[in-house]
């Protein structure tokens, strides 16, 4: 033991005396890795972050902030880091969310996404939390794509069922079932037919749009009209076409005694939110 330890006193010696060549060693090797102190500042200038930690920090009083658990591992001369970042709560760690970084990219962070159980980059995590969450649809699968025109009557054969979709029971005429054909999908939502039937005509359709199963929009685009009261017979017989943008338009043609009397387009968009906003032209 005495010979070991008489053994590191020159090479102790020796390192005093040459301490510049050491630091200079040392500086580039800090270059060209980080730590886990580096990732935690990171991780706090996060925008997200900095939401919690003022959360936090309301709701402490100011006595508490963001606290990281750290669990590394060396592979091939490089600190790989897994750093949890959360609440450390007098009972328990509460995470918020789980990051992972490596020593020889330092600006690099990923992060883990708890329902899919992927591990993302925060550009990609950010892109899919915006995003909004896909619902699956209570109704038929849509028979046709975009573009799309009136159909022949023949083809439109009403689905029957009942009112699941959010708002289909003023659409139902009085009938105990909710009716409609599956049009098309346009983006997120269901485009569909539903007859409008429970007044003085038979054949009227309008267009809904259909959001998380909830009805959004709506749009007369098909059918008969006149004025029963008169003894004339002026008829107006609509038509409709919605392109791969979701624009629809509406072509009425109004006719005497069968005689084309004037045609008429409107112009309609269907919008991101499900909603049908009138176009000027």
């Amino acid at each position: 033991m005495h010979k070991i330890i008489a053994g590191l006193l020159p090479l102790l010696f020796v390192a005093c005396k040459k301490e510049n060549p050491v630091k200079k060693e040392e500086v580039k090797a800090t270059d060209n890795t980080c730590n886990s102190s580096h990732f935690m500042k990171q991780i706090l200038e996060l925008d997200e972050m900095k939401a919690q930690a003022k959360f936090l920090d309301s709701l402490t009083k100011g006595k508490s902030g963001i606290a990281f658990l750290v669990d590394s591992t060396k592979v091939n001369n490089v600190w790989n880091y897994s750093l949890s970042a959360g609440y450390n709560g007098p009972d328990r760690f509460e995470t918020y969310h789980i990051f992972h970084a490596s020593g020889d990219q330092c600006n690099s962070l990923n992060i883990d996404e708890p329902v899919s159980g992927e591990t993302l980059s925060i550009e990609e995590w950010r892109k899919r939390k915006n995003e909004p969450v896909q619902t699956e649809s209570y109704l038929a699968k849509s028979l046709y794509s975009l573009p799309v025109e009136s159909l022949p009557q023949v083809d439109v054969k009403w689905i029957e069922t009942d009112f699941i979709i959010d708002g289909s029971e003023q659409y139902s005429c009085g009938n105990p079932m909710f009716r409609y054909f599956p049009l098309a999908r346009y983006k997120n939502m269901d485009l569909i037919l539903v007859p409008m039937d429970c007044g003085d005509f038979d054949y009227r359709y309008s267009l809904l749009t259909v959001l998380n199963n909830k009805i959004v929009g709506e749009l007369y685009v098909e059918g008969l009209w006149y004025d029963p009261g008169k003894d004339d017979k002026i008829e107006e017989f609509s038509s409709y076409e919605i392109s791969k943008t979701g624009k629809v338009t509406v072509t009425t043609e109004q006719k005497l005694d069968g005689n084309l009397q004037k045609t008429t387009r409107t112009y309609s968009q269907i919008m991101d939110d499900g909603s049908i906003k009138t176009l000027n032209k």
